[in-house]
């Protein structure tokens, strides 16, 4: 039965199919008819919508600070055009669905939410949240970029007084585009045999055991991490995808690479964090970092 409730869910559901592949046209996100998404994509997330950690380009991360601020729609439902913004991912066609409704609540709400699959709680932004056919769903944003969608009672909405608790934080965000294969890149990215070049960058007062590279996926590490609870780094909707996750501050780190179709180069969209006090100091290492990625992917060294 949950499986029934899941896929009549997905039906429901216009989400936009760059979600979970993304590319580098003007605009990431492309309308498409809900029959056509119910024919290409794959079975809903348990949580009963996509899990998109990967949409940096739909979806950046948010500091903190800035989580008021992201772009909402209150009071109706979204248009078609209007879920190709920030501003919304969930529509609905209300003349299959004439009941359908928003929820009596204003946006945006801070909230988390439990993700299995980083084994942690996460901090979202939630940006819709509507009722269809005696269904309440929530669409949100994840803070360190990307979507997903859940059932209302999946998520905690955070209290104003909780919300000023969180410790003031903020993202990394950069955006390369390098001119090599996304083999080369990809090499460079993950192949050990870097890791000792890579190190003089992120690991200057040698803090690091000699180990590190070992529990690791990528020739980066950022020192204040914390223990992982999830690792990934294959091929995801067809491009190539990174994403670690820790415990200390829920950070992450979120690397993919695309294709460029205007420029017919590879994009490297780098998004880590959240820092606190270090982030001027994490920032300097990662640009760095990055540049030299670009050099040796690039094979001018």
């Amino acid at each position: 039965m949950k499986n029934v409730t899941q896929k009549t869910l997905f039906a429901l559901l216009f989400i936009s199919f760059t979600s979970c592949s993304q590319d580098n046209t003007p605009n990431p996100k492309k309308a498409i008819d809900i029959d056509i998404v119910k024919q290409i994509t794959p079975e809903p997330h348990r949580y009963g919508g996509w899990y998109c950690p990967d949409n940096l380009n739909g979806f950046p991360p948010v500091d903190i600070a800035n989580w008021k601020n992201v772009p909402v729609i209150n009071g109706r439902l979204a248009s078609k055009i209007e879920t190709q913004t920030e501003a919304s991912l969930i529509f609905v066609d209300t003349e299959k669905y004439p009941s359908a409704k928003v929820l009596d609540m204003s946006m945006p709400k801070l909230a988390k939410i439990y993700n299995r699959s980083t084994n942690r709680n996460e901090l979202i932004i939630l940006i819709q949240a509507l009722n269809i056919s005696n269904d309440s769903i929530v669409g949100f944003r994840y803070i360190n970029g990307g979507n997903g969608s859940a059932r209302l009672h999946e998520v905690t909405i955070l209290s104003e007084e909780e919300a000023q608790k969180i410790q003031k934080s903020k993202f990394v965000s950069l955006d390369l585009e390098i001119d090599a294969t996304e083999e080369e890149i990809w090499d460079v990215l993950k192949n050990p045999k870097y890791s000792d070049e890579f190190q003089l960058i992120f690991d200057k007062d040698k803090k690091l055991k000699k180990e590190w590279r070992k529990y690791t996926n990528l020739n980066y590490q950022y020192n204040n991490s914390g223990k992982s609870t999830a690792s990934f780094a294959d091929r995801h909707y067809g491009n190539y995808y990174i994403q670690n996750d820790y415990n200390q501050m829920n950070y992450s780190d979120k690397l993919f690479l695309s294709l460029n179709q205007e420029t017919n180069k590879y994009s490297l969209k780098i998004v880590c964090g959240p820092f606190a006090d270090d982030y001027e100091t994490q920032k300097a290492i990662l640009i760095e970092w990055s540049n030299k990625v670009k050099v040796m992917s690039e094979k001018k060294i």
